[in-house]
């Protein structure tokens, strides 16, 4: 029986990567895999944005055929419950980094509110040394924990449209277990954050930044994902419950509900073929004006394509297209 193709909404635990989600997703799936044939396609399991092993939350798995759906939702907004304590400094700035300083903290709430209103908005993030970021085909993590002196990349414009203090603990005597991580003076300064924000914001360098913000350093104690664009954790299962799950597949939800927020379009059944088989969409099957982004589906409501407008034509351009009961095609690149 083949795997099925569409997307999980995973609630990640602390701990894993989330390629080591996306693995966990695949064997369920497919305990026994198929033999395949010659130039068969690889059923491919992947992820629409990682989170950090520290970090727990959403995670949209893509299985199949739904993996070429990867650059549509990588770019969606996030909203995030994150934890930053002040007064240590790590050299990833979460705090499962080694320490690199301690300061003390001097900041007064109207201090807060005034580091935190600077970050709002859009401003020049320094990602992380410690990322995914790729420099000759590795992850700059992977070169910097192999010994090599990697130059920091260059700050990118990331933008955060909500930071609301959701908890403060100010100047308190450390509880068992959190002496590892506290300021100068011996005390805990942490704030809990709701954040909003665009993709590719890493909310461990926001940390850092409000340390600096506060004359003070800083770092990421913990982070849970709320929501990735139209999707809540609140819909999410986790991976002990995709588990025991007595048939997954039914779990597995349909790639035609990927794509909520992206305007749909019913084809007929000669249309949606006409898409599958490569063929262009024609510029009245779509009303002025065109879309950023659309989707065609056929008379039974199954995806049959993604389509972008062309920034010269002002027509939709096939993106994407998606054969009934297709796995991912052997071109396609994992998304993990």
């Amino acid at each position: 029986m083949n795997a099925p193709s569409g997307f999980l909404l995973v609630d990640k635990e602390a701990g894993p990567t989330s390629r080591q989600v996306t693995e966990t997703v695949s064997r369920l799936l497919q305990p026994e895999p198929p033999r395949r044939r010659r130039g068969q396609p690889r059923f491919r399991v992947g992820h629409a944005g990682t989170l950090d092993p520290l970090a727990t939350g959403l995670l949209i798995v893509l299985a199949g055929a739904a993996t070429r759906l990867q650059p549509f939702l990588q770019g969606l907004d996030k909203r995030y419950a994150a934890t930053i304590r002040l007064g240590t400094a790590t050299d990833s700035h979460d705090r499962e980094g080694a320490v690199t300083a301690r300061a003390p903290v001097a900041a007064t709430p109207d201090d807060l509110a005034a580091a935190l209103a600077s970050l709002t908005g859009t401003y020049p993030q320094l990602p992380p040394l410690l990322s995914a970021i790729k420099r000759g085909g590795r992850s700059l993590h992977e070169l910097v924990r192999a010994g090599q002196v990697v130059a920091a990349p260059a700050s990118r414009p990331v933008r955060i449209d909500r930071l609301t203090v959701t908890a403060r603990r100010w100047g308190e005597t450390p509880r068992t277990g959190e002496e590892g991580h506290l300021a100068s003076d011996g005390l805990v300064y942490e704030i809990g954050l709701d954040v909003v924000c665009g993709s590719g914001t890493y909310i461990r360098a926001l940390a850092r930044d409000l340390g600096t913000a506060l004359a003070t350093c800083a770092h990421l104690h913990a982070l849970r994902r709320l929501e990735v664009g139209p999707f809540a954790v609140a819909e999410a299962v986790t991976l002990a419950a995709l588990a025991a799950a007595p048939e997954l597949a039914a779990l597995v939800r349909p790639l035609a509900d990927a794509l909520p927020h992206v305007p749909a379009f019913t084809l007929d059944e000669d249309r949606a073929a006409h898409l599958r088989r490569g063929g262009q969409p024609e510029p009245d099957w779509v009303p002025l004006p065109v879309p950023a982004l659309c989707r065609f589906l056929d008379p039974a409501g199954h995806l049959a394509a993604v389509a972008r407008r062309d920034p010269d034509g002002g027509r939709p351009v096939l993106a994407a297209v998606f054969p009934l009961g297709a796995a991912a095609s052997p071109e396609d690149e994992p998304c993990g």
